[in-house]
């Protein structure tokens, strides 16, 4: 049995929360997780990394230089791991950054928001002479198992990336537009280009969920609702659309964008599961929706109108742009 399929197998059933590290820096065994705890302090500690708040039987971030806002529970880490699969199907690739060379003969990789680490881990085993990190700025990670050439840490991407000064020859960052706001944005672009090598690469992958494809009034009305919650909390509506100019402006050469329509259930099974992964996504963020558009507070309701976005979405043939983009910092 390969360590893919057993991991996918263990996910079947409820992540197991983090322990809590008892030392600065606490290396299990090798068929577990290393969790090295940084030092504690206001950018970002590992302390943090166990902050928690429950709301209408939900677990979310209690650490208010954390921006993302959808919980962190048993769910929804269950939906991320999905969700890795799902885009994986959809986008045909893990990544798009011309790395592939590269990690077949070995290099230093983050994974930047690496959340449970399925990217990670699926990324450990298939190059197995490269190294992989993940840095989170909770413990949402699993603890059991591991590819021995997996390392995962605790900390704010947008404060402090807790490695030293040019250390990864490429650097992953995928799903954060919920994560974080503008200023967070330059503060991790900065964080990411101080830990890369000069040549390395990074690689951004974010969602346009402000401005869908042929959306009807029931999926705009969504989207609405979750665009005044993005702009009361400082964070940009559509980061994809200024990848290339936050890359830029933070130095980074060679700037590669892609914009790749996905379907929102329609056409194909990769259209049916975009959509299952949407569907949950957005009943998980009912709490938040609901400070909002009070009548979201019932959650029948709720679930009825998703699911009506569902058939219309269907109806319309509605469509993301996924935004990819790849970049260099220089060499010099």
């Amino acid at each position: 049995m390969t360590f893919i399929t057993s991991f996918r197998q263990i996910f079947k059933k409820k992540t197991p929360s983090c322990k809590k590290a008892k030392t600065a820096d606490s290396v299990m065994s090798s068929s577990q997780v290393v969790i090295r705890s940084v030092a504690t302090d206001s950018s970002g500690s590992s302390r943090n990394g166990y902050q928690f708040k429950f709301e209408d039987g939900r677990r979310f971030h209690a650490n208010d230089e954390i921006s993302y806002f959808l919980p962190n529970d048993d769910d929804e880490t269950d939906r991320v791991h999905q969700q890795h699969w799902i885009l994986r199907y959809a986008l045909q690739c893990n990544y798009h950054a011309p790395v592939t060379e590269m990690l077949e003969e070995g290099i230093n990789v983050l994974d930047s928001g690496c959340g449970p680490a399925t990217w990670v881990f699926e990324m450990g085993e298939t190059y197995q002479r490269s190294t992989f990190h993940g840095v989170d700025a909770a413990c949402v990670f699993p603890e059991d198992i591991k590819p021995a050439n997996v390392e995962l840490v605790i900390g704010n991407v947008a404060k402090n990336i807790p490695y030293p000064d040019e250390n990864f020859h490429y650097v992953h960052q995928r799903l954060l537009f919920l994560g974080l706001s503008q200023s967070d944005w330059d503060g991790a672009l900065k964080e990411i280009y101080r830990v890369l090598k000069p040549g390395g690469y990074i690689e951004l992958v974010e969602p346009d969920l402000l401005d869908l494809h042929n959306v009807g009034p029931l999926l705009k009305k969504l989207q609405d609702t979750l665009s005044s919650i993005v702009i009361e909390k400082d964070m940009p509506t559509k980061v994809g659309s200024q990848f290339v100019d936050l890359l830029e402006k933070t130095g980074y050469v060679n700037i590669v964008l892609k914009i790749i329509p996905l379907k929102l259930n329609h056409t194909n099974k990769a259209g049916d599961l975009l959509w299952d992964d949407y569907h949950h996504g957005t009943i998980n963020m009912r709490t938040v929706l609901a400070k909002v558009n009070h009548e979201w507070e019932d959650e029948d309701l709720f679930k009825e109108f998703v699911n009506n976005c569902g058939v219309e979405a269907k109806t319309n043939e509605t469509c993301i742009n996924y935004y990819v983009c790849y970049a260099q910092k220089p060499l010099e």
